[in-house]
């Protein structure tokens, strides 16, 4: 252990753990210091709310906190299945299915439905959670380009496996550029295939009113099944499928992760129906967020560094882990959260400055983050 630790210092990718001394936001206070937040996946600026915060005490009451026991035993409330039937209805779909987390659920699904007869198509930059369950699954797997349809209809036609499954993140987490989900739906009903979206970076931020990839374009109802987070643009934690009834039963029978995992803790279910509400409330909210990812991108192209993602995940490319590293160091030092990722996580000679822009963030705060990265990018540049 000390060996691969030593490596991964002298290799720059050591990780290690920042603690917050203040809630989630777009200030935030580590080690006594206070910084701009870009960094976070609060997309919508929800997590520490008032309307939140200030129902979470009448709602422990109500509900209590832990759930206490897996769903099938004793730990399913009434206030999980509201929250499925709400999220059903949001996403137009026939059933919903909620998970403890976005981790397990992803690992569910594949692992479900990846039996040896079947074979998963999944993207090359799909999430962590989407390739441990692959490795978990029984199923064949071939990884197709991102976002490359045509060499995916390629490995669709040369497989004999009697089931396919595709499946893709809608908004990808670190490039955020959003999967080609029309084609996809043309090649899962040209070979009949079996097609899984996770929205987990898309639910609350594109689509009508939030909806998720599939609203974006138009295709609700050619999707299997919609996953996605409430740990992100909706400001709690959790996750959710979205599917028909059939494929809902299926699961709550045969998914191992539901099965013997503790039920979603009550009261952040509870409060994710409060967050979902006030999105539904308030369906301007993704238009608000897209117009202050289009200023950052905006001035960011002024300073020479063009972007054009659609979404509020917009990586600003270093280049070697070292130089990653050094711009993110630089950046706090001005005042700015801006997490530098670094290979496994992303592809070698790829490392980058995660940027995201919340709703929250005023449009003083952004002109200034985005004017700054750009100094300190040719600052670096200069001197490395």
């Amino acid at each position: 252990m000390e060996e691969e630790l030593a490596l991964l210092r002298e290799k720059g990718r050591y990780r290690f753990l920042r603690d917050l001394e203040t809630p989630q936001g777009v200030e935030i206070v580590v080690d006594g210091k206070r910084y701009l937040n870009f960094s976070s996946n609060d997309y919508l600026g929800l997590a520490s709310s008032g309307f939140l915060t200030g129902a979470a005490g009448e709602l422990a009451k109500r509900w209590g906190v832990g759930a206490g026991a897996s769903r099938l035993i004793c730990g399913n409330m009434e206030v999980h299945r509201e929250l499925e039937v709400e999220m059903a209805r949001f996403k137009g779909t026939e059933e919903c299915l909620v998970f403890s987390t976005g981790y397990m659920a992803n690992l569910g699904i594949v692992s479900t439905l990846g039996t040896p007869e079947t074979t998963v198509f999944s993207d090359e930059l799909n999430h962590a959670s989407i390739i441990d369950g692959c490795r978990m699954s029984r199923a064949k797997v071939l990884v197709y380009r991102h976002r490359d349809v045509d060499h995916l209809e390629d490995l669709l036609k040369k497989d004999e496996n009697p089931r396919k499954v595709i499946i893709t993140d809608g908004v990808f987490s670190m490039d955020g550029d959003i999967a080609p989900l029309p084609e996809l739906c043309e090649l899962k009903e040209k070979y009949g295939a079996f097609l899984v979206v996770d929205d987990a970076h898309a639910t609350g931020v594109i689509g009508t009113g939030g909806r998720g990839t599939a609203s974006h374009f138009g295709v609700t109802e050619r999707v299997d099944i919609h996953m996605g987070t409430f740990s992100k643009a909706l400001g709690t934690c959790g996750a959710y499928i979205c599917t028909s009834r059939l494929v809902r039963d299926y699961f709550v029978n045969r998914c191992r992760p539901f099965i013997f995992n503790t039920g979603l803790p009550p009261l952040i279910a509870a409060l994710t129906l409060v967050s979902l509400r006030h999105l539904m409330k308030h369906p301007d909210l993704p238009s608000r967020l897209r117009e202050k990812v289009h200023l950052f991108s905006s001035v960011m192209g002024e300073e020479g560094y063009p972007l054009s993602s659609e979404t509020p995940i917009l990586p600003v490319i270093v280049g070697g882990d070292r130089e990653t590293v050094a711009v993110s160091r630089r950046l706090m030092e001005e005042g700015f959260f801006v997490y530098g990722v670094r290979p496994p996580t992303v592809p070698e000679g790829t490392g980058r400055l995660r940027v995201t822009v919340t709703a929250a963030h005023e449009e003083e705060q952004i002109i200034s983050c985005a004017r700054t990265i750009a100094r300190v990018m040719r600052s670096v540049r200069e001197t490395t």
